[in-house]
């Protein structure tokens, strides 16, 4: 199963919520590709393509998106790389 976490997202008085999953290497690949001409559209295309559940209103609006993808970084938390000489 894949790291997931569920992401708060604040907005004065109103709280909103969404669970996400790690990417998949296609979604990490439409985004890199989006990224390089429009961030906004990479970060929505990153967080639909990792959506799993939550308040739709946190993908319609720009400011609640971007707080919630701000978050998304806590999906590679833990992954860690090294190098083995045999």
């Amino acid at each position: 199963m894949k790291k997931q976490i569920e992401i708060l997202v604040k907005d004065g008085e109103q709280e909103y919520t969404c669970k996400v999953r790690r990417p998949d290497v296609t979604t990490l690949s439409r985004v890199n590709k989006l990224s390089k001409t429009d961030e906004v559209l990479a970060a929505q295309e990153l967080l639909k393509g990792c959506w799993i559940d939550g308040d739709i209103e946190i993908q319609n609006d720009a400011y609640l998106l971007m707080a919630a993808v701000g978050q998304m970084g806590q999906l590679q938390e833990g992954v860690t790389a090294e190098i083995k000489n045999s």
